[in-house]
């Protein structure tokens, strides 16, 4: 991508950003059961592999001296954990994407999570259409951020309130799972169903699992 920074802070920021975006996406194409969400793990992926041979091309031409070398080979070391991150992203999207299929109780049990990420796109004639994300003030009325936008070809990570919002716009968000209804809404999509949960008990094998798999969630933001 010719618009990819090449100052090596700003690719390491934007490299973290986006293997955060694809953990989000890749949780939520679980829980959604959601092809078209796990496909934008895959497009993800293509740009991080395109950040992260310029950021390691980056760290070989800054080496001038044999004393550079210590320092570079220490961001060369979180340049492949970031990787390694995506790469982690993209296996729990191709459960999704290859139709391997988890335990219904399991995948409902994900909206206990103390944050799920979601997938929009905007209709011309939406709420959202041409209009400003300062105007929606999603944080404090749907507890739902906006992570990035993606138009067309183009990935938006320095979303900001005065970015606007145009049709086919596909949003990126993190936030309560209470918001996602409203969110539709103003973009005019859809609404769409979170899993339902069987009747009957669940296996306790499994609830322990349900409860390690969202703990893991929650702690691999923090992180």
């Amino acid at each position: 991508m010719e618009d990819r920074p090449r100052n090596l802070r700003e690719m390491l920021a934007e490299a973290k950003d986006t293997s955060e975006l694809m953990v989000d996406l890749a949780y939520a194409a679980l829980y959604f059961g959601d092809p078209d969400m796990a496909d934008e793990v895959g497009a993800l992926e293509e740009r991080m592999s395109h950040l992260v041979q310029d950021m390691r091309a980056v760290c070989i031409l800054a080496v001038r001296h044999p004393r550079d070398a210590d320092g570079m080979s220490s961001v060369l070391q979180v340049i492949s954990a970031i990787e390694r991150i995506a790469n982690d992203a993209v296996d729990i999207a191709r459960i999704v994407t290859h139709r391997v299929g988890i335990p219904t109780e399991l995948v409902a049990d994900l909206s206990a999570a103390e944050e799920v990420s979601h997938r929009v796109r905007v209709s011309d004639g939406s709420l959202l259409a041409h209009r400003r994300l300062a105007d929606h003030e999603m944080p404090a009325k749907m507890g739902m951020r906006v992570m990035a936008v993606r138009r067309e070809r183009e990935w938006i990570t320095d979303v900001g309130g005065d970015t606007v919002l145009v049709p086919d716009d596909v949003l990126f968000l993190r936030g309560s799972p209470d918001g996602i209804d409203e969110l539709r809404s103003l973009a005019g999509s859809p609404d769409r169903m979170p899993p339902e949960v069987p009747d009957g008990p669940v296996a306790t094998d499994l609830d322990r699992a349900v409860d390690v798999l969202v703990e893991m969630k929650d702690l691999s933001e923090v992180a």
